[in-house]
């Protein structure tokens, strides 16, 4: 299972192309990819999909696509990130067969139980401290992380304004890994994604 994750926003991108800054954030340590461009329509995103597969398969990346089941259906993606208003659990599970991967987009500890009953291989909780994709969103804290932690069974990814400068205070307060956004795609992806895997790589040895 991976620990970082990487959720793709191409109007963050300042350097390039998003792929570009994929691949780039991937050589720096990231190991899986959620696409999640929901204003493309079916199409664009069915060929954006195509090219994500093609440049992390071989890298052994796994790509997920953000609540759309039909779309990792049709690029053979490894899994899917669920949330309220996707389809149930149970039923991507059962579109999707028992080796993919589904994560599920939680704001609460309840949502994240729920969500854990019903199959799901790992949660996103956010979000931890202020984001920019959720200016009107309360940070849920990193006190309500560990707790969330200590209740939920599946692996627990921290997302919602994760970057180098407090990924060590998400690892201490036991979190499996972090899913992260802004920071990777306003600045060098590569660097980035390299400070953020050291700095989770030092806390999970210390």
């Amino acid at each position: 299972m991976f620990r970082f994750l990487a959720i793709t926003n191409r109007f963050l991108c300042k350097g390039g192309p998003l792929i570009q800054a994929v691949k780039e954030a991937v050589d720096g340590g990231v190991e899986a990819v959620l696409l999640k461009e929901q204003a493309l329509n079916d199409h664009l995103l069915y060929t954006v999909a195509t090219q994500f597969r093609r440049i992390l398969e071989p890298r052994g990346v796994p790509l997920l696509i953000a609540h759309r089941v039909d779309v990792a259906l049709g690029v053979g993606a490894q899994g899917v990130q669920l949330g309220a208003s996707s389809l149930p659990v149970k039923v991507a599970r059962s579109l999707l067969g028992p080796e993919a991967i589904i994560g599920f987009s939680a704001h609460s500890i309840e949502e994240a139980l729920r969500v854990q009953d019903e199959g799901v291989d790992y949660v996103t909780l956010s979000p931890i401290f202020p984001t920019r994709s959720k200016p009107l969103a309360r940070p849920l804290g990193l006190d309500y992380l560990q707790e969330a932690v200590a209740e939920v069974q599946v692996p627990v990814l921290a997302a919602g304004g994760v970057d180098p400068s407090n990924v060590e205070e998400v690892m201490k307060r036991n979190a499996y890994g972090v899913a992260v956004m802004s920071a990777l795609w306003k600045a060098d992806s590569k660097e980035v994604a390299a400070r953020i895997k050291q700095k989770m790589r030092e806390s999970i040895e210390s």
